[in-house]
């Protein structure tokens, strides 16, 4: 009744058919597999080379050099040739043109003689980021560019994120973000302030 050639060639190619996809399948899974698994020897060959580079490491005295160049002044702008080398080309930009704005140069005469005191730096060498909180003095002028009239001096603080660059030179700070430190006793946001009752 059935042609009996004919049945096993059919089964034969099944049989061929199913051992392809098979091989295809398993082939296709390893390398997909292969694929997503990291790669130890790149990791491996990072760290030689950071070894036999050894990199350097951003130093306090460093950090401290460009405070100090840049929040010692006589006036706005006066103290640019002394932190421009400390600063990435485009930051230098950014930061002249921020000095050269209006509301700046508002206060050009009548805030002089800043002076660095000292700061708290903390660095993550891993990330070149810096966190200073700088204290240091100015002194307020009542009349514009009068220093033997009414003046006083104020103390300042200023909190920055300095974050740096490595260069073939040394490292640069590539941005200056002032930011706000908190200890965690404030309230954080969704609790609630205990109120007093009325007696």
């Amino acid at each position: 009744m059935y042609n009996e050639r004919l049945v096993k060639v059919l089964k034969l190619g099944a049989a061929v058919i199913t051992v392809v996809l098979v091989f295809i399948l398993g082939y296709g899974t390893a390398s997909v597999q292969s694929k997503m698994k990291p790669k130890a020897v790149p990791s491996t060959q990072a760290v030689q080379k950071k070894g036999a580079n050894s990199p350097k490491e951003l130093k306090r005295k460093e950090v401290e050099d460009f405070l100090v160049a840049y929040y010692t002044r006589k006036d706005l702008g006066e103290n640019r040739n002394r932190y421009k080398p400390f600063m990435t080309e485009g930051l230098y930009t950014a930061t002249v043109s921020e000095e050269d704005k209006p509301l700046e140069k508002t206060y050009q005469g009548y805030v002089v003689d800043r002076a660095y005191q000292d700061a708290t730096i903390y660095i993550d060498t891993e990330n070149k980021m810096v966190i200073s909180q700088v204290r240091y003095s100015q002194l307020i002028l009542e009349e514009k560019d009068k220093r033997e009239g009414k003046s006083y001096t104020e103390q300042g603080t200023a909190t920055l994120r300095l974050t740096y660059s490595e260069t073939e030179a040394g490292f640069l700070v590539n941005q200056i973000e002032p930011i706000v430190l908190s200890d965690g006793t404030e309230l954080t946001q969704g609790s609630k302030l205990d109120t007093i009752p009325k007696q």
